[in-house]
């Protein structure tokens, strides 16, 4: 049996990244690291939009993580 997931458990890139307080590029460098995996919606609409469980955005701002910082060349 499948559980209907609550809308409140999940929110958009675009909520994730102003809860975090940072860019879209920082957002997907979390994501790249490993440390937020995005959840796909719906597959049946042209631009899918995509998850984040906000009990990971939770964890994240408790462990106090920050992403890799880019180094100058």
């Amino acid at each position: 049996m499948r559980q209907e997931r609550s809308e409140s458990e999940l929110v958009t890139l675009e909520e994730a990244r102003a809860i975090l307080g940072v860019g879209r590029t920082t957002l997907y460098r979390i994501m790249a690291e490993g440390s937020l995996r995005p959840i796909p919606g719906n597959p049946n609409k042209l631009r899918q939009q995509r998850y984040i469980k906000r009990r990971d955005l939770e964890r994240l701002i408790r462990e106090g993580r920050k992403p890799m910082q880019r180094r100058a060349s």
